[in-house]
Order: structure tokens, then sequence, then C-alpha cells
């Protein structure tokens, strides 16, 4: 589990389409998400769609609200696709294409990542609140909280790691646990070493490496 990394975004990039459903339709389907918390029910079954509006696609990032979506551009997707297990879609465009692109897909792995009672306390010293259940279809999302301080709150981080056996046999991978607020709803991702030691050369001002911390 220690091979694996955080690749944290240092800004984001690109808007999904349609923004009344922040492009969920069209990567689940229409009753493939919830509408009131924007937790998926299923895997994904379709592409990002996303909207022009002068994106230049280059490097690595992450578009607004899809804050698990790791995109790639074309040749980026094919070093790591010939040289890492990763689940690849490609990326749509609305209107006029940017350029090729394709997203990796991180399979949720494992039962839990994070011991409950340290999430609950840590989020409710950063937000008053740890979370709440979606009364449309139960799930219960925990507020957002990164793996490293963001300034200038430098305490409140995400707890330890608990072991995880099944990280073993991938390349990326995402938390059973969903984090949120409103209709965004996203899954932590890590990603082994040396694929981030791909993606933060090819896109530095996109990406950073933090290192989680280990239980």
């Amino acid at each position: 589990m220690r091979d694996f990394v955080e690749l944290s975004p240092k800004r984001n990039r690109g808007w999904p389409w349609p923004e009344d459903s922040y492009g969920l339709t069209p990567m689940f389907g229409e009753d493939g998400w919830c509408h009131a918390c924007g937790v998926p029910r299923h895997a994904q079954t379709g592409s990002l769609i996303l909207q022009r509006k002068r994106f230049k696609v280059h490097g690595a990032w992450m578009p607004y609200w899809q804050y698990d979506a790791l995109c790639l551009e074309a040749g980026l997707a094919d070093e790591i696709a010939r040289n890492f297990r990763v689940d690849l879609v490609d990326v749509a465009w609305h209107a006029t294409a940017a350029g090729e692109a394709r997203q990796i897909v991180a399979p949720p792995v494992g039962d839990r990542w994070f011991d409950p009672d340290q999430l609950r306390a840590r989020l409710t010293a950063r937000h008053g609140t740890p979370g709440s259940e979606c009364a449309e279809c139960g799930v219960w999302r925990w507020m957002p909280l990164g793996f490293a301080p963001v300034p200038p709150l430098t305490l409140e981080v995400l707890p330890p790691l608990v072991p995880v056996a099944e990280f073993e046999g991938r390349d990326v991978v995402a938390s059973p646990e969903w984090f949120g607020d409103g209709r965004s709803a996203f899954r932590q991702i890590l990603v082994r070493r040396e694929l981030a030691a791909i993606i933060v050369p090819a896109s530095p001002r996109d990406f950073e490496v933090v290192e989680p911390a280990w239980a």
C-alpha cells in the first residue's frame, strides 16, 4: 500500500457537459445517478463529455465537478496503458473537439480506507459536521477533506489509511467511501508511485504528489 500516493490537483481544467447533471448523465445514464446527491448508482458506462470553451488538451488534468475523473492526452494515455494496469475510456467533447483524450476509471477497492470515528472527529473539527446520509438513495457522504493540509488550515487532514489487501495487483484505486456536498460526490483516488512519476512531469501545473498517512 505504501507504494501508492495521491495525485493532488493544483488546479482544475474543463467543464463537464451537460451542466444540469454535472456531466453525470452521459457517464452513467439518466437513471444511473442520484439526482439528489450526485452519487452514481453503478459503474461508469459512458464517456465524460467536456465543453470546448477554448480548452487545450495537454498533459493530465481533473475537470471541475468530477473530482475523481483523471483525464489524459492521448499520447500520455497510450504510454500509461502500455506500462500500467488501468481502465481507460475515451473523453468526448460537446461541439468542437479539443483533441483526443482518455479518462482513467478508478475502481473502488476494499471495504473501507479510513477509521470512521477518526473521520467523524476530523471532519467535525473542519466543517462542523462529518457529513450526511442522502434522503433519496441512502448513501452516506463524508464532507471533503484532503490528504494534505490546505492553507491557512494546517491541522485537519484525512486520517491514516487502514491496511487494504486489495491494493495489490492494481495501479489506480478509488476509496469505497464517498465524499462531497450538495450534488458533488467523489471518491478519493490513489495511484502507484511509478505512475505518478510519469503524470506529474507531464503536467506539473496540474498535479503534485501528496504522501498519505498510513496506519
